[in-house]
Formats: structure tokens, sequence, C-alpha cells
């Protein structure tokens, strides 16, 4: 009796099985931001979403002691300022990480006292920052992300005459 060949159908079943398998197992070394699906309630900001916006030079560091060099290089970015608009919907119009497009952002408070800005919803979420410092003329935003904070570092933003 002759031996007959599996369809090729078949193979092709097989074939994307074992792929999709195999392709599943490459997720399963990625790190998981620890963040990313936890967060806490959201209360009312202490921090009123207009004192965002504007023209500020940005600049960023991942050490403090280069603290002030960052401030004086966020100065100088005033050449060419990123501008912070108000949102439809009471937040500030800002890019979140790996974002080419910006989107509207919510200030969040939380039980603990701190103040997050980031997409509406839970506080202390990946995709948020923290104002760690803010005053009339700059603030500062640590990432809540552990993946974004170590590429983008702690962003300072000067308010530009």
């Amino acid at each position: 009796m002759p031996i007959s060949m599996p369809s090729t159908r078949y193979f092709f079943l097989v074939a994307a099985s074992i792929f999709t398998v195999a392709l599943a197992g490459c997720n399963a070394n990625q790190p998981i931001d620890a963040g990313a699906q936890q967060g806490v309630p959201a209360t009312p900001s202490k921090i009123a979403s207009e004192r965002l916006v504007g023209r500020w030079g940005v600049a960023a560091y991942h050490q403090d002691s280069a603290r002030q060099r960052t401030e004086a290089e966020a100065r100088r970015q005033c050449s060419n300022p990123y501008t912070i608009k108000a949102g439809q919907n009471g937040g500030v119009l800002m890019h979140l990480a790996d974002q080419s497009e910006p989107q509207e952002l919510f200030l969040k408070g939380s039980a603990s006292g701190s103040t997050y800005l980031g997409p509406a919803g839970m506080a202390a979420v990946a995709a948020d920052r923290e104002i760690v410092a803010i005053s009339d003329n700059s603030f500062t935003i640590k990432w809540v992300s552990p993946d974004n904070s170590s590429r983008y570092g702690t962003m300072v933003y000067i308010r530009c005459p």
C-alpha cells in the first residue's frame, strides 16, 4: 500500500500551530512592568491643569547631581519650546511615552498626596508621570514605569519667556 503525503492544508495548520507556540514563547522572558496593571484610585488633584499650559524648555537627567545642569539646558531649549495646550475636557495636551501625537492627559491626585499626570482613570499606572516638584516657572516629573524612567529620566520643564 502506498504511503500518502499529508495534504498541504494539514501541513500549513501544523506549521501555523508551531509558529504560534514559538512566538508566544518569545514574550515569556519579557520583563513585566509592575505598574502596568496596578494603580490607585484617583482623587482630585491639588494642582490646576492651567499651571502646566504654556511654552516650556525641557531637559532630563538620570542622576540627581545633574539637576542644575539640566535646568540650565532646559532654559536653552526655549529657543525651540515644547508647547502644552489646554485640553477640551479639563486636561492638557501632551505626549505619552513613545507616541508621536499628543493626547489629553489629566492631573490625578492620590490618597498619599502625590500628583500624577496621565490618561484618565486610575492614578500611578505605567503611562503616568508623577509631579515631584512644581512652581510658577517650572515643574519636574518622574515616570511611574521603570522602563520609561530608565529611558527618559527625570524631566524638568522650565517656563519660557
